[in-house]
């Protein structure tokens, strides 16, 4: 068991921050980030023991994190589907907060942009935000790489027109 352990903290502190910052991302605002990282390290801790290191381990934890993120999207659109009335509720992105710095508010707005993406978009975006090789996002996305590059330029478009 403390092998297991050490190992969690070790993976825990390499690879916290891109993991978060990929569940941000996905659910574009903290709260829910939030519960989607506790979730992930949940998973992470449970299926430690099964990682054969066949892969980088960052790819295995962002394959987690991707299906998780997926997972509780789906979980979401079934929810927002079921209510009868739509009550739009002011994003965190939205109220105008007086002690951000501009550096804040654009990080604010692009993570905005990105979590109006498709899924599939915000899965590659933020894969490469962190540095993930296009290979890397291929194996993760089961997509083929030559197509992960086209999808990258048209991801970027998209974010530009959002953006101005």
């Amino acid at each position: 068991m403390k092998n297991k352990e050490q190992k969690f903290k070790q993976v825990y502190k390499q690879s916290k921050d891109k993991v978060y910052r990929l569940c941000l991302g996905f659910m574009g605002n903290k709260t829910d980030a939030d519960d989607l990282f506790q979730e992930v390290l949940i998973k992470v801790w449970n299926n430690l023991e099964t990682f054969r290191n066949e892969s980088n381990i960052d790819t295995w934890i962002y394959r987690i994190t991707t299906n998780t993120a997926l997972l509780t999207l789906n979980r979401k659109t079934k929810l927002n589907k079921k209510e009868i009335e739509y009550q739009p509720n002011i994003s965190c992105y939205e109220i105008k907060d007086q002690n951000s710095t501009n550096k804040e508010r654009e990080v604010r707005k692009l993570y905005k942009a990105i979590s109006s993406l498709k899924e599939i978009d915000r899965i590659i975006i933020g894969l490469l935000f962190e540095n993930c090789s296009y290979d890397d996002i291929s194996n993760i996305t089961g997509l083929k790489t030559s197509n992960v590059g086209v999808r990258i330029n048209r991801i970027k478009k998209k974010l530009r027109k959002k953006l101005e």
